[in-house]
């Protein structure tokens, strides 16, 4: 692979920063590969004039960033990158050069990404995609729903790629021949989780993608999850949440999706069950309208589970907790709660 001084020099600089960089962004759009002179050289004037006067509200980083890339500039060698992405079938691909992906990110701001690593064909992220997110521990209700939503939907689907809810949404769309991508956290060398990666090489082998905006050799970390997430909302026209729970990161790629404009849908379910509750709630919030899949018969819930329900709305998640917020009986409760797990799996 043949590339230029300035990709390289793009790919240099890509490696120095964080996702979701702004302040790295904005140095870079400023002056290029010129802001790389000023890292080896460690003269940092013009970059603190420009903004000051610029972008003062960026300032107070200033300082944070000039020693992290000094720190990490001496490690990095872009040909070597390229040539450890090539080992995985990935390339770097400049964002700019895709019309379509350009557009999307534009809405992330000075927190959009510059460059890609791609595994697969680059084309297909031009394509509109439908994005499903859930939890790592769906109910095989949970899973079973995120299949169909996908056979519904009938348009290529991005996902994180990771257990649960993001692998049956992949999985189900190569089984009936649609495009996927999984958008990954770290390097694609290090694709998480690792027992997926049969799945990635299914993936990219029927013409779909694996990407990230991490470099080879990257590991995924927690904030770099969180990070990911902007990209899975950024990148759809719509996004679907199966199951999550309260607290998630499904939640948080919604969060995204909104802030972003896209339209945000949910799968309700009982609140009985745990895998439903941050599905609930957001709907419930009006942080997304909710989906009902075709031949999803609805059943009116009897007045305990009603009153369970309830109790579990007001913060109530044990067994005792729900009976001393309904006013039911442990029996009661533990009774409605079975019947609620054997419904929704």
């Amino acid at each position: 692979m043949h590339l230029s001084q300035d990709q390289l020099d793009l790919i240099s600089w890509c490696s120095l920063s964080e996702p979701g960089d702004a302040l790295s962004n904005l140095i870079w759009n400023e002056f290029g590969p010129k802001a790389l002179e000023s890292v080896k050289e460690q003269k940092f004037e013009t970059w603190r004039a420009f903004i000051s006067e610029s972008f003062p509200e960026y300032g107070s980083d200033l300082g944070s960033m000039e020693e992290r890339v000094c720190l990490r500039l001496p490690s990095v060698n872009p040909d070597q990158l390229v040539e450890r992405g090539i080992r995985w079938n990935a390339k770097p691909v400049a964002v700019a050069s895709l019309p379509s992906v350009h557009g999307r990110f534009t809405d992330l701001g000075n927190h959009a990404p510059l460059l890609l690593w791609v595994a697969g064909d680059e084309g297909l992220l031009e394509q509109e995609f439908a994005g499903i997110v859930g939890t790592r521990k769906p109910s095989a209700k949970g899973a079973s729903n995120a299949r169909r939503l996908v056979a519904s939907l009938r348009m290529p689907i991005v996902s994180g790629g990771a257990k649960g809810i993001d692998r049956a949404a992949h999985e189900a769309a190569l089984e009936i021949g649609l495009p996927t991508v999984a958008i990954m956290a770290g390097g694609l060398d290090k694709a998480y989780p690792m027992e997926n990666w049969e799945l990635f090489h299914r993936i990219v082998r029927s013409g779909g993608v694996l990407m990230s905006e991490m470099p080879p050799g990257t590991a995924p970390t927690r904030f770099r999850f969180l990070q990911r997430n902007r990209l899975i909302a950024a990148m759809c026209r719509e996004l679907f949440v199966v199951e999550a729970a309260f607290r998630s990161g499904s939640r948080n790629t919604a969060n995204h999706a909104r802030a972003l404009g896209r339209e945000v849908y949910a799968l309700a379910g009982s609140w009985a069950s745990e895998q439903s509750q941050g599905c609930n709630t957001m709907i419930q919030e009006g942080l997304a309208k909710q989906h009902v899949l075709d031949e999803l018969i609805e059943i009116e819930p009897s007045w305990i589970e009603k009153r369970v329900e309830d109790a579990i709305r007001a913060g109530a998640k044990t067994p005792s907790e729900i009976a001393m917020e309904s006013g039911l009986d442990l029996k009661q409760v533990k009774a409605s709660m079975s019947m609620a797990a054997k419904t929704y799996s």
